[in-house]
């Protein structure tokens, strides 16, 4: 479980690190490129921080009262854990947008209602009588309750293994996917470089958030040059089967030299040449069942494309039904969602198989530490199918306000589960006062160690990385369009712990408003106390 878990998280990470998020907000990608940040522009900002004299109030005003040119609204409030004391606060009252700081309720909400030790439950039914020689006379259902995690093949490879087990040798009709009671819904976000051979885009897409999820709904389709005038070699990632109109052709590649007059280090203008390759443009489209392949592209180059399965639980039953047939386990049907064939569920089935999640205390690490999106709107839905019968966005969001005002929390206006929503207003005051609540509940470890740690992993990898400070803060970034966001614990140098939350919302400037947080927390861990 742990090694599986471990490629989990190494495969978010390499989602979420290469490009803006998931899903996720662009927070990812801020903690890689903030080890690169240009000294010129660290000593810009040095003005808007004015050198600490030890006295937290005094420091802290100073900075506020500063006319901070395109920095936006502030909002802070630091508590001290034990007693619960307010030490400081600047706008703590005042409502705010919190990007991806709202993943700190819907994981705290999480291990309120389901407990660090919830698992997620992937059931496999066979609908039919399987005869003496293991062909089984129906069609096969795999039915969802939401779990984000399933993104290896060699664990649906496992599944099918004990399908063999069992004596199945064939299928004699469809591979279902079922998504149970989660509602089909979709979230807007960058795409992320995905694992293994998929491709990095930065193109906006419609993610679509499921109760049957495999590897974050992604496709890969890889297409290159095979025999001169013959069509495209065409393969995807995960292997599945797929209707392909391959209207392509390769071509041979030719190749040009262009010159141009550029000026060199001394200003003198210099004749300067390059090679330009022609290898045709080739194009991809994929509908989730059937690919396009148009255009022509030179032998022995490659081009790639990354796609959102539109039909998550369909495009799951695909891919499953490949692993089967390359296991050896004949599939003479297909690969369909339910809503393609509901009268399947009509019919009398048999539990054969049924595979259970990591828990919860593990999962909430990706969303924490990494800032999965994908993964923080599938538990908000969860939250939501658990207490309300319904796995959606709307279910959940009525079911986490329940939870929240049960932690004494009052109002809190979250209306999605990874901070996306530009709806979502939460203020500094509430957010310390979830991770006071937090702090002195059974499960407070499971949700302190799932918080990225200043200098160490995580969003927080390349921030708070100096001596005095790395290992001290363990928090939630959060960012997206004018809005950045850093909260959670931190250990001053006295060895007391501290909660905070720092807002900002309207700004242009981020990348400075990120590294007056840093200077906050570093100001924070040097002298209080």
């Amino acid at each position: 479980m742990t090694l599986r878990l471990n490629k989990i998280i190494l495969s978010a990470l390499a989602i979420i690190l290469g490009g803006a998020l998931f899903f996720c907000s662009g927070e990812a990608a801020t903690a890689k490129k903030a080890k690169g940040s240009k000294k010129t522009k660290q000593r810009q900002s040095v003005s808007y921080m004015p050198k600490p004299t030890g006295d937290i109030q005094d420091d802290l005003d100073k900075l506020f009262d500063q006319k901070l040119p395109r920095l936006g609204r502030w909002g802070i409030a630091v508590m001290d854990l034990e007693s619960g004391d307010i030490i400081y606060q600047h706008n703590s009252q005042s409502k705010f947008i919190p990007a991806s700081n709202a993943k700190l309720f819907t994981t705290a909400a999480a291990l309120e209602q389901l407990g660090p030790n919830y698992s997620y439950q992937t059931e496999i039914f066979a609908l039919g009588e399987i005869d003496s020689f293991g062909v089984l006379h129906g069609d096969l259902i795999i039915k969802g309750s939401g779990d984000p995690t399933i993104s290896e093949l060699a664990l649906l490879e496992e599944w099918a293994d004990s399908l063999k087990s069992q004596g199945i040798t064939a299928v004699d009709g469809d591979i279902i996917g079922d998504e149970g009671n989660f509602v089909p819904q979709k979230i807007v976000s960058m795409v992320p470089r995905a694992t293994n051979k998929m491709v990095k885009s930065k193109k906006r897409m419609a993610w679509q958030i499921s109760g049957l999820s495999y590897r974050d709904n992604l496709v890969a389709v890889t297409i290159s040059g095979g025999q001169l005038g013959k069509p495209l070699r065409v393969s995807t990632d995960p292997p599945m089967t797929v209707k392909v109109k391959n209207l392509s052709r390769t071509i041979k590649g030719s190749s040009s030299t262009v010159t141009r007059q550029v000026k060199d280090k001394s200003g003198k203008m210099v004749t300067k040449s390059r090679k330009v390759y022609n290898v045709g443009k080739a194009y991809a489209s994929f509908d989730g069942e059937a690919l396009k392949i148009t255009g022509k592209l030179a032998q022995g180059s490659s081009k790639k494309f990354l796609f959102v399965a539109k039909d998550p639980q369909g495009h799951f039953a695909r891919v499953f039904a490949a692993v089967l047939q390359d296991k050896g386990i004949t599939v003479s049907g297909q690969g369909l969602a339910l809503s393609e064939k509901p009268l399947a569920l009509k019919q009398q089935a048999e539990l054969i198989y049924a595979n259970y999640s990591p828990p919860l205390s593990e999962i909430i690490k990706i969303i924490n530490k990494i800032s999965h999106n994908l993964y923080a709107e599938a538990l908000l839905n969860t939250i939501g199918s658990e207490m309300g019968g319904e796995g959606s966005r709307q279910q959940g969001s009525l079911s986490e306000r329940v939870i929240t005002e049960q932690m004494g929390l009052g109002t809190i206006d979250l209306y999605d589960g990874c901070g996306l929503s530009r709806l979502n207003t939460v203020s500094p005051q509430q957010v310390v006062n979830l991770l006071k609540f937090m702090s002195n509940q059974p499960y407070w470890e499971d949700f302190y160690n799932s918080l990225a740690i200043g200098g160490i992993d995580g969003t927080l990898t390349g921030r708070l990385s100096g001596p005095k400070v790395s290992g001290r803060v363990y928090a939630k970034t959060g960012s997206i369009g004018g809005v950045s966001a850093l909260s959670g614990y931190l250990t001053a140098k006295n060895g007391k712990m501290f909660a905070f939350s720092i807002m900002v919302n309207n700004i242009y400037r981020a990348k400075l408003a990120r590294r007056i947080e840093d200077y906050i927390c570093q100001m924070l861990v040097e002298y209080l106390g």
